[in-house]
C-alpha cells in the first residue's frame, strides 16, 4: 500500500512541478517582452468604451432645453439615495428641475437612474477623471451636469494627451485617432 502511495505522490509532484515550470516560463516571457504600459497622464489617455459608466451628464434637446421633466424617478430608484431633485414649473408651464444634485461620493454608478428616466435626460458618460479633497465638492449640480461630456462614439483606444495645471489639474486629450491597447498585449 505504501508503495502505491509513493508512486502516486511522485506522479502528482511531477504534475505540480510542470505547472510551476509553465507558470514561471510565462512570467519570464512577459518580463523580456515589449511593455504595454500607457504613459498616463503625461502623454497618453484612455478613451472609454461607449458602454462605460463614468460621470453623469444631463441631455438637452436641439434648442438647449433640458430634457428632464423632474419626475424624480431617478431619485426614487437610486439604491444609495445620492440624487436630489426639486421640481418647479417654468414660465411656459413645463415641469423642470430647480435643483438636480448628484453626490458622486455615494454613487455606485449602477446606471439605474439612466434606465428609469422616461425622458432620456440623464446618462452615465465617458468622464472618469474627477476627485476632490472634500466630500462636499463631489456633490455636482444641474449646470455642471449639463456641461459634462457625453458618451464616447468609439472607445477603447489610447490617444495622445497632455497634463495641464493652468485651471486645476486636468488631462487634455489630443487627436481622436489612437491605438487599441488591447491588441498590443502578447498572447500565448
Amino acid at each position: 500500500m505504501s508503495h502505491v502511495l509513493n508512486k502516486m505522490s511522485g506522479w502528482i509532484g511531477w504534475v505540480f512541478f510542470l505547472d510551476l515550470f509553465d507558470g514561471l516560463s510565462l512570467t519570464l516571457s512577459y518580463m523580456f517582452s515589449r511593455t504595454v504600459t500607457m504613459r498616463y497622464p503625461d502623454e497618453e489617455k484612455w478613451v472609454p468604451f461607449p458602454r462605460h459608466r463614468g460621470h453623469h451628464f444631463l441631455k438637452t434637446d436641439e434648442t438647449g432645453e433640458l430634457n428632464c421633466v423632474a419626475c424624480e424617478l431617478c431619485a426614487k430608484i437610486c439604491p444609495c439615495d445620492c440624487i436630489t431633485v426639486v421640481p418647479y414649473e417654468d414660465e411656459k408651464g413645463n415641469r423642470r428641475p430647480l435643483v438636480f444634485d448628484i453626490d458622486l461620493g455615494r454613487c455606485l454608478f449602477c446606471g439605474l437612474c439612466e434606465d428609469a428616466c422616461p425622458a432620456d435626460a440623464i446618462a452615465l458618460g465617458q468622464h472618469y477623471e474627477y476627485s476632490a479633497y472634500d466630500t462636499k465638492a463631489l456633490v455636482v449640480g444641474r449646470d455642471a451636469l449639463m456641461g459634462m461630456p457625453g458618451k464616447a462614439d468609439r472607445g477603447g483606444t489610447v490617444v495622445s494627451a497632455r497634463l495641464t495645471t493652468d485651471d486645476g489639474v486636468r488631462v487634455i486629450a489630443g487627436a481622436e485617432e489612437g491605438y487599441d491597447w488591447w491588441r498590443r498585449i502578447r498572447r500565448r
